[in-house]
């Protein structure tokens, strides 16, 4: 079997990310984030843990939670190449040799932040196979099947 890791220190997100020009509020065991009353535009460093240079080259992967169906639909990653966009989930290859800021936008409204990938090419490709198939329902792993959350290892497929 083909180890597949998630190299994301806290996949579930259970640790409150850093925001430009936004808010965080506790949902529970998440986070709810939305855009500073006097903003016009902000953003969510989704993948806080990993250093910009670390992310160079790497599929960055998102899921969110939201009442606004616009943050659904315009869903991206800065300074990323989008992949797919689907019901609440967004994907992202970050180019070779790219260091710059990866963030979720907030100009769409308030979502909650459930849960993030990093996954080297390779990866990303089997697991994008796997949801293709139907065998999963995201195209996410947060590491071993009995992973505590922010546990970083392998898993097998």
């Amino acid at each position: 079997m083909n180890e597949v890791r998630n190299l994301h220190p806290d996949p579930r997100c259970l640790r409150q990310r850093t925001t430009w020009n936004g808010g965080a509020t506790s949902n529970g065991e998440k986070w709810r984030y939305e855009l500073s009353a006097d903003s016009s535009s902000g953003s969510v460093f989704a993948w806080n843990g990993l250093t910009n240079q670390f992310l160079a080259g790497k599929v960055l992967y998102a899921r969110v939670t939201s009442s606004k169906q616009a943050v659904l639909d315009g869903m991206d990653i800065e300074s990323a190449s989008l992949l797919v966009r689907r019901n609440g989930w967004v994907a992202a290859r970050v180019a070779d040799g790219l260091v710059g800021n990866h963030a979720i936008w907030l100009r769409n409204g308030p979502f909650v932040l459930q849960e993030v990938g990093c996954y080297s090419p390779e990866d990303w490709e089997q697991l994008y196979a796997l949801y293709q198939r139907g065998d999963i329902q995201f195209p996410w792993v947060a590491g071993p099947r009995d992973a505590h959350a922010g546990q970083v290892g392998p898993w097998e497929l």
